[in-house]
Parts: structure tokens; sequence; C-alpha cells
């Protein structure tokens, strides 16, 4: 694809159509599950003003806002099991130390792997899918060979865009055709002026890595409206784009790779409008505290004049008493409530609490109180749930790494046969059932088990329950315990 020096603004702002539709979604589930500032800066959006509110009321109302970030600590309980399991990475022996090198710092600012797994396991919760881009950073001067690359320390990276951030693409069997990026930074290498907002569009398709890049003044919304050009920066909608760069990549083939779940694996599209549930019922609540003591019925005061036609006056209007609404009845009193919708809200909270955990971990591990109280058969049944489901997002990891690995081999002039496997097993039992586990293995009579079964259906079994065991293992790891009960086997002959 060619690119030409300029591009009008209207054409680089404009969005795939599924961009179009999930755009509001994604931004109320980034909110969420941030909490917070970034989230209190936006809460109109979540605390709209109710009908026949004075506006000195709502005000009030939204400085009283506060939020309990379940949605955040769900997904944060929910990547905390899956970053039990850990990711192997086969036929890289004869080019050790680049890839060494690169798993520790997969984006030349110290990202280790496992980070960068970490990352996109986040986004796949959140957005259900994730944009993953190989590149190389610019130099300036121009590498001849792989030789100059590596002695100007030269080295392919891997850029991660949300969701939030891929605004058009076109796409061959779930495969991306090109990618356009936008994105939203502050210029802040001048410290003689002030910071600059930039605005920046990056194309990537199978030859080049352009990029358009411009100064802009945004609405309140977060939208461009308008374009700054001249010394004098004058703001100006309908001015062209200037091309920034454009760099030919050389792979044959884009260099990014899109992560995607399923939509029975997306779990933040349901657990959002839990989040949010949560959040106007606990601001609910903090109103009926708040309003405790106020003053809530009064009775007209009305005074008699000499006029027979009129035998009261006085205006119409309810006292300020610091409700939206008063009664008006034959007593004035101050009221306080019981108390008793108050523990009802606050069981209605913990009830959405759970629920947020479950569906973020899709009706896994029980979040209610009632999980301490389960048996230990409906204990491992939930574990096996558990794990089935995150064995489901490791399977389209290991795949979507294994995608990037070969990407960044063929961007370094590599051609090692990469291969990804792991993020099948995890962690998910507790102390107390580890130790009864070994407990009841110590237990074991295994001579007799030895006894009845062959030898090597005997050392298959016994390995098996050592595995199950210990849960967590690497292929290495794997391989050194068959290696050692082998061993260990082949001892007891020699005896």
């Amino acid at each position: 694809m060619e690119y030409p020096n300029k591009l009008p603004l209207e054409l680089l702002q404009s969005t795939h159509p599924e961009y179009t539709l999930m755009l509001p979604a994604y931004r109320e589930i980034d909110l969420l599950a941030s909490g917070g500032y970034k989230l209190k800066a936006q809460i109109k959006q979540f605390l709209p003003r109710r009908p026949g509110e004075d506006l000195d009321i709502y005000e009030t109302r939204l400085h009283k806002f506060t939020y309990s970030n379940v949605l955040g600590q769900a997904i944060s309980k929910q990547l905390s099991k899956f970053n039990n399991s850990t990711v192997t990475v086969s036929g890289i022996e004869k080019n050790q130390t680049f890839w060494d090198d690169f798993r520790d710092d997969t984006d030349l600012a110290g990202r280790s792997e496992k980070n960068l797994i970490s990352n996109i396991f986040r986004e796949l919760l959140k957005f259900k899918k994730v944009y993953l881009h190989v590149d190389k950073p610019k130099s300036e001067v121009t590498p001849l060979n792989k030789a100059q690359e590596e002695t100007l320390g030269i080295r392919p990276y891997v850029t991660l865009y949300s969701a939030m951030q891929v605004i058009n693409w076109s796409e061959t069997k779930g495969r991306p055709d090109w990618v356009k990026v936008y994105q939203i930074v502050q210029d802040t290498t001048n410290p003689l002026s002030p910071p600059q907002t930039k605005a920046i569009w990056t194309f990537i398709d199978a030859k080049y890595v352009a990029r358009y890049e411009a100064y802009v003044e945004l609405d309140s919304a977060g939208n461009i409206k308008n374009v700054l050009e001249g010394e004098d920066k004058r703001g100006n909608r309908d001015v062209d784009v200037y091309l920034n760069s454009r760099v030919p990549h050389n792979l044959g083939t884009i260099p990014v790779v899109k992560v995607e779940v399923p939509d029975d694996l997306w779990a933040c599209d349901q657990a959002a409008s839990k989040a949010l549930e949560h959040l106007r019922t606990d601001c609910s609540k903090y109103d009926l505290l708040t309003l405790a003591y106020f003053q809530r019925t009064y009775k007209r005061v009305q005074t008699p004049d000499g006029d027979i036609h009129a035998t009261f006056e006085g205006d119409d209007e309810a006292p300020p008493t610091g409700l939206q609404h008063v009664l008006e009845l034959e007593k004035f009193e101050w009221s306080e409530p019981q108390g008793h919708i108050l523990a009802h809200l606050r069981e209605s909270l913990s009830q959405i609490e759970n629920q947020v955990r479950d569906l973020v971990s899709l009706g896994g591990v029980s979040s209610s109180l009632g999980a301490v109280q389960q048996s230990g058969v409906s204990k491992q049944l939930d574990f096996y749930n558990q794990e089935t489901i995150l064995k489901s997002y490791g399977q389209i990891l290991v795949d979507a790494y294994q995608d990037l690995l070969q990407l960044v081999a063929k961007s370094q002039g590599i051609t090692d046969l990469v291969t990804v496997s792991g993020l099948d097993k995890f962690e998910l039992d507790n102390l107390d059932n580890l130790l009864t586990n070994i407990k009841e293995l110590v237990d074991t009579d295994l001579s007799i088990l030895q006894a009845q079964l062959p030898p090597t259906a005997y050392l298959i079994l016994y390995k098996k329950l050592i595995t199950l065991l210990l849960g967590n293992l690497s292929p290495e790891q794997e391989r050194e315990i068959e290696e050692e009960i082998g061993g260990g086997r082949r001892e007891e002959k020699g005896k």
C-alpha cells in the first residue's frame, strides 16, 4: 500500500463499523476496571442527573461518590491464578543468547516475557482482543547486514496495542491484512515549552509501517476539535495531516499478531454491567447514610391578614431542607431512618461483588461465603472447572505467542523453528488440601500396587501421582522427575 504525503483528518479518523459499535463498551469497561481518579473524572457518565433533581443537589451527590473497584480486583484475582502456570519455548538453542535477551526484555524497556503474557491476558479479559506488533528501533545509521544490527544493538521488540487503539483494519480468515492505530500522547520533549497534545495514526501492512502525526486540540470528550498548524499554532479542523515516516519492514507479511478469545471467554462482557450496578448501589447507600438526620416533613406556616377574601398569605415554595423533595404533613419533626434498608443494601452489595468475581472467573471457583463450607468433592469440581477455563485461555495464548516468536525470529533473520507449550497447569488448590493429599499419599501402601502392576505401568502411574500432587511443572522438571524415577528403579534392580 502506498501512503501519500498528507491525508485529511476526516479520513484518518475513519473507523471500522465494529469499532464504532464497541467503543462505548470499551470505554465503560476501561473506567470500571481502572477505578480511582480516572473513573472519578468521568463519574457523570455513570451517575446521571435524576429527573427533576436540582443542579446543586446533583453536584453534592457527585462529590460524595465512592467506588470499590470490584471489577479490577476480580480481574487481578483471575490473573494471579493464570500466572501460576508457566510457558516453555523450544527450538531456540542455536541462538540462545538472543532469545534470552529478548525474553528478559520484550519491549526494550525491561518488560519480561511473563509480564508480556500477563498484559495480554488482562487485555483479553477486558476487551476480548489485543494486537501485538513486532518492530525494530530506529537507528541514525542504516545497518547493511545482521552483524551490523547486532553491533548497533538493534533487535526486535513487541508493542502491545489495546482494542481501544486499533480503530480500523482489514482481515482475511481472521488474520489482519492491515491495521490503523490511533494514539494521543503528550509531547514533553521541549523543557522550555508547555506540554503539547499530539495525535499519531500508525498504518501497518505487509510492506510498511507509516505514521502520520499532528499537534491537536481536544474537546471535553477527548475528541479532536482542531489541528494546530503554523508557528502560532492556529486551530483548524479542515487541514491535512502530514506523513511523518514510512519505513519498509521487509518481512513479506504484516508484523502484527491478533489475539482474540470467543464470546464465552470474554469475561467483562457480563461482569462490567454488574460492576456498574455495584457502583450505583454503593452510591445509593451513601445517599441514605448522609440523609439520615435531615428534616423530612413540615407543616406550612400560614400568616393571617386583614383581607377577608384571602385568609392567609405566603408563597407556595417548600422551605429549604437539604432534600430534593419533602412531605407536607400535619406535623413538624426530625425523622431518622431505622436502618433496615441499609442492611439490605449491604447484603446486596456483597452479592453483586461475588457475582462480579464469578463472572470474571466464568463460574469457576465460588466466591460466596458458602464456599468455605463446601465439601471436598465440591471444591475439587470447582477447581476442575476453573482449570478447564484457564486451559482454554492458555491454549489461545500459546498459539498466539508461538506466532509472535516466529515473527520475531523472521525479523531478526534467524531460522529457528520456535515452538511454544505450557500454560496448561495451574496451582489452584490451597495449602490445607495439599497437605491432605500428601498425607493420603504417604499413608497409601504403594508396595501392594507395585506388586500387582507391571513395572512400566507402575512407573507411569507413580509419575502421574507425583505430577498431580505437584501441579505446576515445566516440561524440563517433568523430564528430570522421570529420569529420577527411572534411575531409582534401576538401582532397585541392581540390588
